[in-house]
């Protein structure tokens, strides 16, 4: 297994737990990590070598980061919105993500860029502000992930793909 496909395998094991723990308690952070975990199940496929995955793993990493970023950081700052819920986690996903997609294909690529930075921004500052040692944790990996993504020397298999979420 390559370094591409066994990170992607850390983050679907992550977003499982997440979803599986927060399931009944914050819908809209079980669905984000849902969508996140998706986008990432078709990332080891990808980089294990299965080319038919590249289109659906470009897709769903998109949705991700114009979605499933936003609602997760809403979700966690404000658990009580009605978007916290299972039907405003849904509903934001589908239009949220519509608009991203739309949003990036017609040369606005930087959007799936900044929408995620931003989130996890927002997540951080949230960790900070309720005192969550693994969620502040967590942020700063993600924070890191970033800096390394946007700094790193990048292969042709990731400047493919639009978004951070490879």
């Amino acid at each position: 297994m390559n370094p591409d496909a066994l990170s992607d395998l850390v983050l679907l094991l992550v977003c499982a737990a997440i979803l599986w723990f927060h399931l009944r308690q914050r819908p809209a952070v079980a669905v984000a990590a849902g969508l996140i975990g998706l986008a990432a199940c078709l990332g080891v496929l990808r980089y294990s070598g299965w080319a038919e995955m590249l289109g659906p793993h470009r897709f769903t990493s998109l949705l991700a980061a114009c979605a499933a970023f936003p609602l997760l950081a809403s979700g966690l700052r404000w658990p009580d919105a009605p978007l916290a819920t299972w039907r405003g986690g849904r509903a934001f996903c589908a239009g949220r993500g519509g608009v991203g997609i739309v949003l990036t294909l017609a040369g606005l690529a930087l959007w799936s860029q900044v929408v995620p930075g931003v989130c996890a921004l927002v997540i951080a500052w949230t960790a900070v502000q309720q005192r969550n040692t693994w969620g502040l944790a967590g942020t700063l990996a993600l924070l890191g992930s970033f800096v390394v993504a946007a700094t790193g020397k990048a292969d042709s298999n990731y400047r493919a793909c639009s978004t951070p979420c490879n």
